[in-house]
């Protein structure tokens, strides 16, 4: 079987994306499935991301802000038809909305997977246009596409498909432990931290939607009565947000307890997770949460706020907690853990095992199903 995986953007520091396709294309090798990606180069190329797969990079066409890619075309309508299903990840661009017209006329079976693109919280942004197009042009292309894929219960849930009855399948994003040990001391002696600091990990972009609206003014509660409390900001700016983030630190004279680190990678990262107490993310909307999953499989309980589409499951395999999106509750839920050691080491014994459940192998046998029954229905 081959397949053909559609992803406008394959950089490292857009955030989740080009890390869940990465993983899905070595699911994907583990099952004899032979891949290809076909990215326009939007934003900068990882290309040892996609080292399990044969790599198209093309270049985007004017206006580039709305995705387009006459080369991509070209590529697609001279090479679609070697391919037995395409994969389009996320909806919303030019590039994809073509892709889906190229497939349906060379009768190309294509799936949409969206990544969050189709949240009502995502549809916010740029609500009018998309409320404009989401009827007629995504509605097409969900109609013609053989299945859309969420990554969560929850996320199936609220899922806008636009009037459109195309089967909705629920697949867990793989996320492969790294197999590489992170070093606490380096992590604490690079960035000035105490061996009795209690820090907490924010490893995600920085941007509105991640919660550090929240959590910055948390941390200023807290550090009045536990100076020791550090917060590591570790990411890619998005939009500029950074400087906002940096105008809280000010503001609330939080410059002895907030560490921005920039974006982490490699042996840096797995420092992070090693040198860090507890991973951080109340986010406003997560229809995933790799760098979730990432940081439990190196030992690190999580506190995320429930609108991470997973937290169901991370709270019952007993791998962190849960807050509300409130500063409130975010500060409590902090509270709680450093006046709770003993249930802090707990967390972090079931870390491990709570990430078990986005392996690859475990979730090899639902993909492998998966497929089959594809491969049977176009029979």
């Amino acid at each position: 079987m081959k397949t053909l995986h559609i992803i406008p953007n394959i950089a490292a520091r857009r955030g989740g994306t080009a890390y869940a396709v990465m993983n899905i294309l070595a699911l994907e090798r583990s099952l004899g499935i032979n891949s290809t990606v076909i990215s326009i180069n939007a934003d900068g190329v990882d290309a040892e991301l996609f080292k399990s797969a044969k790599l198209v990079v093309l270049k985007p066409s004017f206006p580039k802000r709305f995705l387009f890619s006459k080369d991509g075309n070209e590529w697609l309508e001279e090479n679609a038809h070697n391919y037995d299903l395409a994969v389009i990840h996320t909806i919303w661009g030019g590039f994809q909305v073509k892709a889906a017209q190229i497939l349906h006329k060379n009768n190309i079976p294509f799936m949409i997977w969206p990544h969050g693109s189709l949240d009502p919280f995502d549809l916010q942004k740029k609500h009018y246009l998309k409320k404009l197009l989401g009827p007629i042009v995504i509605r097409q292309m969900l109609d013609k596409s053989k299945a859309v894929i969420c990554t969560a219960k929850r996320e199936a849930e609220k899922i806008e498909m636009y009037g459109s009855k195309t089967a909705l399948k629920i697949l867990p994003l793989p996320v492969s432990p790294s197999g590489k040990n992170g070093k606490r001391d380096n992590f604490r002696h690079k960035h000035y931290l105490g061996d009795n600091d209690f820090v907490l990990l924010f490893l995600s972009l920085i941007y509105y939607k991640k919660g550090l609206g929240i959590l910055i003014p948390a941390i200023k509660k807290l550090s009045i009565y536990y100076p020791n409390i550090k917060l590591v900001i570790a990411g890619a700016d998005l939009n500029g947000y950074e400087k906002k983030v940096r105008g809280w630190i000010r503001k609330y004279c939080l410059e002895d307890n907030v560490i921005m680190t920039g974006f982490l990678s490699g042996q840096d990262k797995y420092d992070a997770f090693a040198g860090s107490d507890c991973f951080v993310l109340p986010s406003m909307n997560e229809n995933f949460g790799i760098a979730v999953v990432e940081a439990l499989n190196a030992s690190l309980p999580v506190l995320i706020s429930r609108n991470v589409y997973i937290w169901e499951e991370i709270i019952a395999s007993g791998g962190g907690w849960v807050c509300d999106y409130s500063v409130e509750s975010l500060a409590e839920s902090i509270k709680s853990i450093l006046e709770n050691p003993s249930d802090l080491k707990n967390k972090k014994d079931r870390a491990v095992y709570s990430a078990r459940q986005f392996s690859p192998e475990n979730l090899k046998p639902l993909y492998k199903n998966f497929y089959e029954e594809f491969i049977c229905q176009e029979k």
